[in-house]
């Protein structure tokens, strides 16, 4: 067994150990691991298949907790979203999106630590642009998920309901982002045993993250789920920064 693959079990198994409890997250463990070991391409692949695996396995067995309603405002303007983030990439710097959005994510999150809700959170319009806005970032900076953690954070939905939803959203997002591969030949036959290996583990992550669903408080949810926000923010803005100071 290679010391490649070692890594990418660990990483499979801690992302899917993220994943099964917040619902998402799974590529911000995974990628800079796999990283590692991997060339990017590689490293899209890997992480799209289990996106799409672990997504499914938590919609399974959370869909009854599920704020399903919610999910069906929030994907329609998602996807178009994402044809706008295509856009800007033609006229915006990436990078410059990727640091502003990053520095406004953690600020948003710090907010929200503090128990100050953001404005038209509860309001389908704030539905709307939180769907917008996490479509328009998936494509232009890959920052999909903290428009929709601080939405379901900033509306104080349960853990288990937080959980469900999260899943059940970013699981049509990863099935596009899989058939997006598929139709680019950026997913080749060759990632494909690869990523199936991976998915035990990730399965097995999956299993720990949902025990440990159970015996946290929702105060811990709530505070692990926007510590891992503040994460991801802060890497985009950071790596952001780096790339602009260094070219």
């Amino acid at each position: 067994m290679s010391v490649a693959f070692v890594v990418a079990l660990f990483a499979a198994l801690l992302a899917g150990a993220v994943s099964g409890l917040t619902g998402f997250g799974l590529a911000l463990i995974s990628v800079p691991l796999l990283l590692f070991v991997y060339d990017p391409q590689t490293v899209v692949a890997l992480t799209a298949v289990l996106s799409v695996f672990i997504n499914l396995a938590v919609v399974w067995d959370s869909w009854g907790e599920a704020e399903r309603r919610l999910v069906l405002v929030l994907l329609p303007p998602a996807f178009v979203g994402v044809f706008v983030g295509a856009e800007a990439l033609a006229v915006v710097d990436p990078l410059y999106i990727r640091f502003g959005v990053g520095v406004l994510v953690v600020f948003s999150a710090l907010l929200l630590l503090r128990e100050i809700k953001l404005p038209k959170a509860e309001t389908r319009l704030g539905a709307v642009a939180a769907g917008l806005t996490s479509g328009t970032l998936s494509t232009s900076t890959g920052l999909a998920g903290p428009p929709i953690v601080l939405l379901f954070a900033s509306r104080g939905l349960p853990k288990h309901a937080f959980r469900a939803s999260s899943a059940l959203y970013f699981l049509p997002i990863s099935l596009v982002g899989l058939a997006a591969l598929l139709y680019q030949g950026l997913l080749g036959a060759g990632h494909v045993p690869l990523a199936l290996a991976l998915v035990p583990a990730a399965f097995l992550g999956k299993a720990l993250g949902t025990a440990l669903l159970s015996r946290i408080s929702e105060k811990a949810f709530r505070t692990t789920t926007l510590g891992v926000v503040i994460l991801t923010g802060a890497l985009g803005a950071a790596t952001a920064l780096w790339a602009l100071v260094l070219g």
